[in-house]
């Protein structure tokens, strides 16, 4: 006997010729599940209940192959990605759950395959690195969509990835290519990779839509670039050219003589797959390190456009985002530009405080004489200082409504600050 609680209501689960059965007794109470777990035994053993609908449960491979493949398929038909990325994923699953029934893939097989697989080495890493979280969650999902494919067809009943929790992914893994870094990487450049490149950081597609542009996809006249299929509906849009991505296209639609931009380098009727090596030999002759990933060419495109002041909802359309968030997302400013707002900040900060100084100085104590030799500066040589003069080499802050008024000296070459404190004068009002 199995009794087990979901949801406030009592399952039993047994085996009948062989299948596994689990349902819900419908009852809150434990004994009352128990009593009704050996009624259920003598429905199916008397046959006053159809059990045609308990097949056995097949083998993990069988329903791997012989169902899931071809619904893949059929299901991603206009996405090719997405299906080679299935594919990837359900032979690692079947090297792992190979000789299983379906039915016998429960949540701690699964935990055991997270943790084997996170150990696993990464197929095509030379230094010896590990399958990444992302990695292992993808599998993860594509385990979660057979289990929901074999639901629907009546294979299981319950679905062992939805109790296992997903491996916590690292979404920084951005980098700007930098305008030198992509002079250099471009003049190592092989054809047709150096067209890729160069559409991409003129115009912020996607490598895939890059690969699957066709000669009906460009309107030179006026200057825009149609993208038929993407990830989402979002995908499909309708991009402006600038010049250099403009004149690229053009020397394209002389020299190709197919219905793809990019076709295949073999002769094949299907477009360009995949300039991975291309990249990388690329990147080795440009002498670019750490390396970067083609993709990130995308997102320096992104940036440079929000740099250049483009708002996020025109961003947002000509990236093809579902939503701004994606867009902020991928959109990452420069150290360049956070050091330029830190110094803003901090001019700002010493203007105000020293602002401030001006208005309360008359209402200040005299300076402790220790106080006054702190740093070399005298209390009068402090309470003359202009605003904007020495902000090298000191800083002010003023901190008000406390109940000892608070003058804050900060050197940014000597660290830890300064403090000088001035008691307030008393019998003032309101104080």
């Amino acid at each position: 006997m199995s009794l087990f609680k979901r949801g406030g209501i009592w399952w039993y689960g047994f085996r009948y010729k062989g299948v596994r059965i689990r349902e819900s007794s419908g009852f809150s109470s434990r004994s009352a599940a128990a009593r009704a777990e050996p009624l259920r035994k003598a429905e199916l053993g008397q046959g006053l209940v159809d059990d045609k609908h308990l097949a056995p449960s097949p083998r993990f491979e069988d329903f791997a192959w012989n169902d899931f493949a071809p619904w893949s398929e059929n299901q991603h038909r206009q996405h090719p990605s997405t299906r080679e990325r299935y594919l990837r994923s359900l032979k690692v699953l079947v090297r792992y759950f190979c000789g299983l029934p379906l039915d016998m893939v429960k949540s701690s097989e699964v935990e055991k395959f997270k943790l084997e697989r996170s150990q696993e080495r990464r197929k095509f890493a030379k230094d010896g690195r590990r399958v990444t979280p992302a990695g292992v969650n993808r599998d993860l999902a594509v385990l979660r969509i057979l289990f929901n494919l074999a639901i629907r067809l009546g294979k299981v009943r319950t679905d062992p990835v939805s109790v296992v929790k997903l491996l916590s992914e690292c979404t920084l893994r951005v980098r700007v290519v930098a305008s030198e870094g992509g002079r250099r990487y471009l003049d190592a450049a092989s054809q047709p990779l150096l067209d890729v490149a160069i559409l991409m950081f003129e115009t912020g597609m996607r490598h895939s839509e890059v690969f699957h542009l066709q000669r009906d996809d460009e309107d030179l006249a006026v200057g825009f670039v149609r993208i038929r299929q993407g990830k989402t509906t979002f995908a499909q849009r309708t991009i402006p050219l600038t010049t250099c991505a403009r004149r690229v296209l053009k020397v394209r639609l002389q020299d190709s003589c197919g219905l793809w931009l990019f076709p295949k380098p073999s002769g094949g009727l299907g477009p360009l797959g995949s300039v991975r090596k291309a990249h990388v030999a690329a990147l080795k002759r440009a002498g670019l390190e750490p390396y970067f990933r083609l993709y990130d060419l995308r997102h320096t495109a992104l940036t440079r456009m929000a740099m250049a002041g483009v708002d996020i909802p025109t961003l947002r359309e000509l990236a093809g985002h579902a939503n701004i968030q994606m867009t902020m997302r991928y959109v990452h400013p420069t150290p360049e530009r956070k050091r330029a707002a830190i110094q803003k900040l901090e001019n700002f900060t010493y203007d105000a405080s020293v602002l401030a100084l001006g208005r309360v100085r008359a209402e200040l104590p005299p300076l402790r004489e220790s106080a006054k030799r702190g740093n070399g500066r005298s209390g009068s040589d402090l309470q003359d200082r202009q605003p904007g003069q020495g902000a090298a080499s000191l800083r002010f802050l003023l901190i008000p409504n406390t109940p000892t008024r608070t003058l804050l000296l900060i050197s940014p070459a000597r660290l830890p600050r300064l403090v000088v404190r001035a008691r307030e004068r008393r019998g003032r009002k309101g104080e």
